[in-house]
């Protein structure tokens, strides 16, 4: 599932930035509060970088374990859905409890099965690219 789950220090050895082409990442930091983040981005090494710097900066919580998703073109959508489904317990409640890796990753597996709707091209557009 995770195409890297390491520590931040050593992302950049392993996950490119990606391209519009390529959609983009949905990436989970795990705090040495023991608390998770979920986040989207087409620039993790970025992300990590500055969530670092931050930290040191202003006295805040730093990531200690970073897990990259593949790269997904529904990859902001698919990260809002994960979001809102592990807030909402499995009874249809409120989650209360702390988010794990585990369930993160749980979730996600289910989400990264949905692919890209196709799209067909407009009618006129093909009319267009051949030159009328």
């Amino acid at each position: 599932m995770w195409l890297y789950d390491g520590e931040p220090d050593h992302i950049c050895l392993g996950v490119k930035d990606a391209s519009p082409h390529e959609g983009g990442y949905v990436v989970v930091f795990q705090l040495d509060s023991g608390e998770t983040r979920i986040l989207a981005t087409r620039f993790p090494a970025k992300y990590v970088s500055s969530w670092k710097s931050h930290a040191r900066r202003y006295g805040g919580v730093d990531v200690t374990r970073v897990l990259v998703s593949r790269p997904h073109h529904r990859y902001e959508k698919i990260k809002r859905m994960l979001a809102a489904e592990l807030v909402n317990g499995e009874d249809g409640g409120l989650h209360t409890g702390p988010v794990t890796v585990d369930a993160i990753t749980k979730k996600a597996l289910e989400l990264f099965a949905i692919q890209a709707a196709s799209v067909e091209p407009h009618p006129d557009a093909v009319h267009l690219a051949s030159g009328w």
